[in-house]
């Protein structure tokens, strides 16, 4: 089986080491060549390090992904400092060098990678994935990929998708978005004060306060809320950078002392390591835990510091963090940091979709050496190449010259962004031309899907019919519910005429209610009430069981869920239908998707039974379908890899407890337990392409298949 594993296994990438330039004159204990701070190059080093062990032995560093809070106190350092004194220098920030610079040192080598993992999508890849990893290559470019992520991770129908190989590319977007605002901000607070003839570093040193306070207010709140969509809001990230922009004002007035630096170091690198060992993606973050990081971070940064004083003789300054810090090949790898990052989870997802499972030992090595490899190619020949061209190097140019070097790096930026964009249009337009297929009629007779394996009068499948869907535009086969409003249903805002299907004029009523999984059967309802006059109305909410029991995730109880679900019952009591399907995920499916559990299985079937029971005692028919068997594997990916018919791609039904759902039917009087199981397996073996059909587009039913499933319901509800 050659599959990826989900997100659970793969964790999410963070951190961006930015490659920035020098930080002024550096101590005797850090100094480099052209006043270089080679003690922040090391610190590179220690975060891309974190962030590398995180992703391929997560078990390792559970907490490695605070490198991006470490990178992002780094570039506030270093670039709003630069900014601050250019300001106080000269009056102003010559905002089109300042862009220029960043355009230089950053897109070329961030578009290298983005075209050679298109490229790498198309031909490693199955095609059901280069749609996705298109979009995700598009918002990378456009410097948004934090909010294409953002907006989708909170979506339950993503929570088992597969990772991209370009999303680690959230946090170059967070640095970029702060930029374009951040020089601004500092001009016009400047220029309302100047009249007041204060200080401009002191006016910036404020400035800087005011905003970062209020993202950290905003970051706290926000975390606490919607954990997901908080951890890659700029939002919730600025006051990270600007905790380094105050640094950059505050540490060279500092006046440590060699021991008292020495102090500052180790226990600035303690705390990071201390971060990485025990904080967890299950934690609110970044919130005010990332106060961990960001402090550790600022206290290695004061410790190398010109002031805090030169090593005397005996003075254990000599063994500080920040001298090993500026060890080689130590620094090297803090050159390669941006690159590096870059490379490296494009290598991960790859190597592992063929892997078929999360790396040892000699594989995540392997991993790494191929980053790097990969990363020092990229610092060399196209990094430098660019970084130290004319337009960012070097006394300033000739007048005239100097506009055009600007002018050069903006058509540069352009001609990046457009090489992007078609190279991700064109894998995008070969799947599109496929999805057509999705809105054309289903011959039955080619394609009879379920029917294959009805238990009474199995339908014959004719040979040398191609799948259908194709597997390329499996996850677009979605039911009618794949909407906003009618994959949320909320009945404080979903009106009573809305998620209505089926012909107008029926005059029978059948209410689906559950999560994404009782979904699936809208459509296939739709098609074998509309001989019988019976029309269809969704109330179904993705990741939300038709349960009075709350969700639990570690010590956070989810009660929206369990609360609206009542609301629900009401909504249902009032709408009085002839008949009432109820639906959903096995808990085991939520454990692997969500990392959801109830408190026990007799608490959630209690739940089930306290909405059941109402229903009946309404003299509402009511009937529950247990949640069908869905495989560990992606079944589009395994169909295009190995074939419809791939030992590969079969797995074993599971012999595991009832579903709560089915248990809790049988407590209710009266209520009629639907088992569609048949229709999925045979003799315990249960393929991906049933009948001409795919069956499954991830844990759901393509809805080509769910279709096909239309003559045992109308026969099960005597429709």
């Amino acid at each position: 089986m050659t599959s990826l594993p989900s997100a659970a296994v793969l964790p999410q990438p963070q951190g961006s080491p930015e490659r920035t330039g020098p930080a002024g004159p550096a101590g005797a204990s850090s100094a480099g060549r052209n006043g270089r701070r080679l003690d922040i190059q090391g610190l590179r080093t220690l975060a891309v390090g974190m962030v590398i062990i995180y992703h391929v032995w997560p078990g390792i560093l559970p907490g490695g992904f605070v490198g991006v809070d470490v990178f992002f106190v780094i570039s506030g350092f270093l670039i709003v400092g630069s900014l601050v004194q250019e300001l106080a220098r000269t009056g102003r920030i010559r905002l089109s060098i300042f862009y220029a610079k960043r355009i230089r040192r950053l897109l070329p080598a961030a578009t290298t990678v983005l075209l050679a993992t298109m490229l790498g999508a198309v031909v490693l890849l199955p095609q059901n994935r280069w749609q996705s990893i298109s979009l995700d290559v598009i918002m990378s470019a456009l410097q948004v990929q934090n909010w294409n992520q953002a907006f989708s991770v909170d979506s339950y129908a993503a929570a088992t998708a597969l990772v991209s190989p370009v999303q680690h590319f959230w946090s170059l977007a967070v640095e970029e978005q702060f930029y374009l605002i951040i020089p601004v901000i500092l001009l016009a607070g400047v220029a309302v004060t100047v009249k007041r003839r204060l200080r401009i570093e002191t006016v910036s040193l404020w400035i800087l306060v005011v905003v970062s306070v209020a993202s950290f207010v905003h970051s706290v709140v926000f975390s606490s809320a919607q954990h997901d969509m908080a951890y890659f809001a700029t939002t919730t990230r600025i006051w990270e950078l600007g905790a380094g922009g105050i640094g950059a004002l505050l540490i060279p007035k500092l006046r440590l002392g060699p021991v008292r630096a020495w102090l500052s170091g180790w226990i600035g690198l303690g705390v990071i390591v201390f971060s990485a060992m025990a904080l967890s993606v299950a934690m609110d973050f970044p919130g005010s835990i990332a106060l961990l990081p960001v402090a550790g971070t600022f206290l290695l940064l004061t410790a190398g510091s010109p002031a805090a004083g030169p090593a005397t003789p005996g003075s254990p300054v000599g063994y500080s963090a920040s001298r090993v810090l500026s060890l080689r090949p130590v620094t090297y790898i803090g050159d390669l940091s941006y690159s590096l990052y870059l490379w490296h989870w494009p290598v991960v997802v790859f190597y592992v979709f063929h892997l078929g499972r999360a790396p040892g030992v000699f594989q995540g090595t392997a991993m790494v050496a191929i980053s790097l490899a990969l990363a020092a190619a990229s610092y060399h020949l196209v990094e430098q190449k660019f970084r130290h061209a004319p337009a960012v190097q070097g006394p300033s140019p000739r007048p005239g010259r100097s506009g055009l070097l600007r002018r050069n790096a903006f058509v540069l930026a352009a001609g990046l962004l457009v090489a992007s964009t078609v190279a991700a249009a064109v894998p995008w337009g070969v799947v599109e031309a496929k999805s057509q297929q999705l809105s054309g009629a289903l011959d039955l007779r080619d394609y009879p899907g379920a029917t294959a394996f009805d238990p009474v009068r199995p339908a014959a499948v004719p040979d040398g019919v191609p799948v259908r869907p194709d597997p390329a535009v499996a996850m677009k086969d979605v039911p009618l519910t794949w909407t906003e409003t009618c994959g949320k249903f909320n009945p404080a805002v979903t009106g009573a005429d809305q998620c209505v299907f089926g012909a107008p004029d029926a005059t029978q009523t059948v209410v689906v209610v559950g999560d994404s999984h009782a979904a699936q059967y809208v459509d296939p309802l739709v098609i074998a009430g509309a001989a019988g006059g019976w029309k269809v109305q969704a109330m179904v909410r993705n990741g939300c069981p038709f349960t009075a029991a709350p969700a639990m995730n570690g010590t956070t109880v989810y009660r929206s869920c369990s609360e609206q679900n009542k609301a629900t019952l009401l909504r249902i009591l009032q709408v009085r239908p002839r008949l009432v399907v109820v639906s959903g995920m096995a808990p085991a499916g939520y454990r692997e998707a969500l990392n959801w559990t109830w408190g026990s299985p007799e608490q959630l079937v209690k739940g089930y039974v306290q909405l059941l029971k109402p229903l009946r005692e309404a003299g509402i028919r009511v009937a529950v379908v247990p949640d069908t068997p869905y495989p560990d594997f992606s079944a589009p990916d395994c169909v295009q890899v190995n074939g419809r018919d791939a030992p590969e791609c079969q797995f074993t039904a599971s012999d595991a407890a009832a579903d709560p759902l089915q248990l809790a039917g049988a407590l209710v009087p009266g209520v009629e337990v639907l088992d569609m199981s048949a229709y999925f397996c045979r003799q315990g073996i249960c393929p991906a392409v049933i009948g001409n059909v795919l069956v499954y587009r991830d844990n759901h039913m393509t809805n080509t298949f769910a279709k096909t499933l239309a003559p045992a319901l109308a026969r099960q509800l005597s429709f």
